[in-house]
């Protein structure tokens, strides 16, 4: 029996040290999930702001790209309305000129006014007129307005329909001298002896010409002059708008540059992505294979528990069953005794003759009562112990069901936890490879902007609520742990003080205590000795409140947290409310 006792002993503390072997590799595997969440979380976050950051300097460059191209066109669209104006009064103006050659009574004097040249001069004042000095005053007023438009092709469409107008009104104003002199010729009037060298140059050859020009030729002279000038500006301006348009082509070469080495970089940020996602689905796996190695085990350590449990509950069977045995042999032998005594009283006393017959008799009688004495003490002996070997094997067999079932509720629920935790792992790879998804496409879809920027703000929150969460779940564990360590030594050291109570007296001197061996407060008048009914220990009136009725008036008797525990086998553990103390 001691032999099967202690084989099941030592299969209960191996049980134990899987248990706690169990637990631990748990919590490694815990630990292992939580800092690859966490890692996991902040990678996402340092992309997700990386993300936002280039989105933001997209949307920079895609709205000064808008707000140059609209202000551009509504520039380009004034100035081709002021444009149709002038060439509107233009036209006005050459109609007027036409009516003043045909009924003006001065012919001859008017006739150098009527030169090509004189024509020019009067249509360039009038587009100088019409357009005014901010538009042809210097070289700044012209570079401030062509730096406005950062788009080359905008200048260059700005150019375009400018040259091709001046060439139509330099076709007309041909057309028109043409006519003019085909009016003079036909009015037989002397021609003129004017050389025009295209707007540039205008000399009079014969000194009757020079007395007879009036007033108004020399100052269509000066303002020839004024236009030749306005006409060389208007080349370096034009100029200086090429020199402006290549630079534009420059800086366009550039930002198609850096657009492909902004490219580049998204690619490499896709890659990288991407290896960091088949690590994290890699982790995932090891952590799905761990967990079903941690099922394995649990369901391996549940069969070797409930064998164990099945061997116990037989060695339990098998004992009553050798208790009824004995029983049924201590009542046989008392019924034969009684027979035997009956038999003896009913028998005649037959008492020998001689002395020594009965010394004889007496020794034999004697020793008979001595072997009897002895198959009684050694049938009650065994019996307590068989008794006593049931109480602690019921009292080991129900503390290892609440611990069983104490575990498999923990490594239940832990394994649930690991289980949510795996799904918002998967949830949290398919948002993170959705939003990898989505950065891929910015380029093209400018416009959803805004949404995917709150999706990701709201998705942020959500993370930094997980952590929070993950945080209050680590200290909650934490505290757990910390209890369960309590717990682990007050029961050392109640057992270590069950052990020793067996080889010294349980009953306490109260000159040998000083202070309360739970709460350590030292004993004063107020604050008396009181000693457990069961273990003999000392301890204080506010540490000693349980009760225990016991003997055959049910008196009751007051114990400690342990004992009670030990005696009343339905109440609850002492460290079931708060750990004990230290």
């Amino acid at each position: 029996m001691e032999s099967d006792f202690l084989a099941k002993k030592q299969e209960n503390v191996e049980l134990n040290e899987t248990i706690v072997k169990l637990k631990e590799e748990l919590n490694e595997a815990k630990s292992q999930v939580v800092v690859t969440g966490l890692t996991f979380e902040s990678n996402i976050e340092v992309e997700k702001r990386k993300a936002e950051e280039e989105i933001a300097t997209l949307q920079k460059l895609v709205h000064e790209t808008i707000e140059e191209s609209s202000s551009s066109k509504s520039f380009h669209n004034t100035e081709i309305e002021r444009l149709r104006l002038i060439i509107h009064e233009l036209y006005t103006e050459i109609g007027e000129l036409k009516k003043q050659q045909q009924y003006s009574p001065h012919h001859n004097n008017q006739e150098h006014s009527l030169a090509p040249s004189n024509v020019l001069n009067v249509l360039t004042k009038g587009i100088v007129k019409k357009l005014g000095a901010d538009s042809f005053s210097s070289q700044d007023s012209l570079d401030d307005s062509l730096k406005k438009y950062e788009d080359p092709e905008v200048l260059r469409s700005l150019v375009e329909p400018l040259e091709d107008q001046i060439k139509a009104l330099k076709e007309k104003l041909r057309y028109t001298d043409e006519q003019l002199q085909k009016c003079r010729e036909c009015g037989h009037n002397d021609p003129s002896s004017y050389k025009v060298d295209n707007l540039e140059t205008a000399t009079i050859t014969s000194q009757t010409e020079k007395e007879l020009r009036c007033d108004m030729c020399q100052n269509y002279e000066t303002q020839l002059v004024n236009e030749q000038k306005k006409h060389k500006e208007l080349s370096a301006k034009a100029a200086a708008a090429e020199k402006a348009v290549e630079r534009h082509k420059e800086e366009l070469l550039k930002e198609i540059g850096f657009r492909k080495e902004m490219e580049e970089k998204w690619n490499e940020k896709r890659e990288e992505l991407k290896h960091q996602v088949a690590e994290l689905m890699s982790s995932t796996k090891c952590a799905e294979q761990d967990l079903k190695e941690l099922h394995q085990m649990l369901n391996q350590s549940r069969t070797e528990f409930r064998s164990s449990l099945l061997k116990l509950t037989k060695d339990r069977e098998r004992i009553h069953e050798e208790i009824k045995k004995l029983q049924l042999e201590n009542d046989n032998l008392v019924g034969k005794y009684t027979l035997h005594s009956q038999e003896l009283q009913s028998q005649a006393i037959n008492l020998p003759n001689t002395v020594e017959e009965l010394h004889e008799l007496i020794l034999k009688n004697n020793q008979e009562l001595i072997i009897a004495k002895i198959g009684k003490e050694n049938a009650e002996a065994n019996v307590n112990n068989l008794q006593s070997n049931i109480l602690l094997l019921n009292n080991q067999i129900s503390n290892e069901q609440h611990e069983r079932e104490s575990l498999e509720n923990n490594l239940m629920q832990e394994i649930n936890v690991l289980k949510d935790h795996n799904i918002q792992l998967e949830r949290e790879l398919k948002m993170f490879t959705s939003n990898q998804g989505r950065i891929s496409e910015l380029e093209g879809q400018i416009k959803e902007l805004l949404n995917s920027k709150k999706q990701l703000v709201d998705l942020n929150s959500e993370l930094k609520s997980r952590v929070s969460a993950l945080q209050q779940e680590l200290d909650i564990s934490e505290t757990v742990q910390k209890d369960f360590v309590l717990l682990s030594q007050s029961l050392q050291v109640q057992l270590e003080k069950i052990r020793a109570s067996d080889l010294q007296v349980r009953w306490q001197h109260e000159e040998d205590i000083d202070s309360c061996p739970l709460c350590h407060s030292s004993f004063s008048n107020a604050r008396k000795k009181q000693h457990c009914r069961h273990c003999g220990q000392i301890f204080c009136q506010h540490c000693l409140t349980r009760e225990v009725k016991s003997g055959p008036s049910m008196r009751a008797s007051k114990v400690c947290d342990v004992c009670h525990t030990l005696l009343v086998q339905t109440s609850a553990p002492y460290f079931s409310e708060a750990p004990p103390p230290t």
